[in-house]
């Protein structure tokens, strides 16, 4: 069924980067059809609300919360906030540091079109500041159905640009707050993409802009100061496997995080027993964790 506008509204959370929340607001406003912006402030501290207070009411729907929700909660809120108080046909979810392509909204506007709206959601080509691809989306079995049209059918992504219907986003809901950080992303789009085929659209590009790549920060080796959110990344590892994978493959799964804490007492850096800490509590509370899916109305 073909939307009745072409209209979008792009979903962005935002904490403590101003600079590149701007870079990003200035790069949407060269994509077409952007006709509204939600924004939500996970509590940011760097002057961000003050400069969100001077963005036009008409297109700028602005949450400044009172705590930080995560990556998770913000997006869950941001959704909600998007679906009930536009009437825009699609919805852009990305993360403030996402600078999209001038032509990347007109990219993923023509896959929808070509596609009708019947797909699960959209992903942008996502390349690091030095042109490398990052955040690649999981191919689906059948991921070169499309590929002459310029679509990859894959099974999950990133909330670095995921493109949704609003039709969607009635039908399956919102990210799952209580998962804070780390794999609200991919269990909404396994959520979706198991009920729609969904696709990686090549020529839609963004550039994630951070500092670096991380992709060799392990719970080995990162910070002190972070070592607690691991927390949340073994317990929502769990849960997604348990959700989507079965009981055998979690059990699997459970297995490898005791050992793989117990080989963090042997190879980490330093708070070494903090570390294994959070993989074993992380572990076995994502066996009891079951957070219920938040629906629109």
């Amino acid at each position: 069924m073909e939307s009745k506008n072409r209209n979008i509204c792009a979903v962005l959370v935002t904490y403590n980067r101003l600079a590149l929340l701007k870079e990003c607001l200035a790069a949407l406003e060269k994509n077409e059809n952007v006709a509204h912006i939600v924004i939500v402030n996970n509590k940011s501290t760097d002057g961000t609300a003050d400069y969100l207070a001077t963005l036009s009411a008409d297109k700028f729907i602005i949450k400044n919360s009172d705590e930080n929700l995560g990556g998770a909660g913000g997006f869950a809120h941001g959704m909600v906030m998007a679906y009930e108080q536009t009437d825009d046909q699609y919805f852009w979810i990305m993360d403030d540091d996402t600078i999209p392509n001038s032509d990347a909204a007109h990219q993923l506007l023509d896959k929808a079109a070509l596609l009708k709206d019947d797909f699960g959601f959209l992903c942008s080509n996502v390349r690091w500041m030095d042109g490398t691809s990052c955040n690649m989306p999981m191919p689906a079995f059948e991921w070169p159905d499309k590929i002459n049209d310029g679509l990859v059918s894959v099974s999950q992504g990133t909330f670095v640009s995921v493109f949704l219907t609003r039709e969607i986003v009635k039908q399956y809901g919102v990210p799952t707050q209580e998962l804070f950080i780390w794999g609200d992303d991919t269990e909404y789009t396994i959520r979706v993409s198991q009920a729609k085929s969904s696709y990686f659209v090549i020529d839609s590009v963004v550039v994630h802009k951070t500092p670096n790549n991380l992709t060799d920060i392990t719970i080995f080796n990162d910070s002190k100061d972070r070592i607690n959110r691991y927390f949340y990344l073994y317990r929502n590892l769990i849960y997604i496997s348990k959700l989507y994978k079965g009981k055998g493959a979690t059990i699997k799964l459970t297995i490898r995080h005791i050992l793989y804490a117990f080989s963090t007492l042997g190879k980490a850096k330093d708070s070494r027993f903090k570390r294994a800490g959070a993989i074993l509590k992380g572990t076995f509370t994502g066996l009891g964790f079951n957070p219920q899916i938040r629906r629109v109305d």
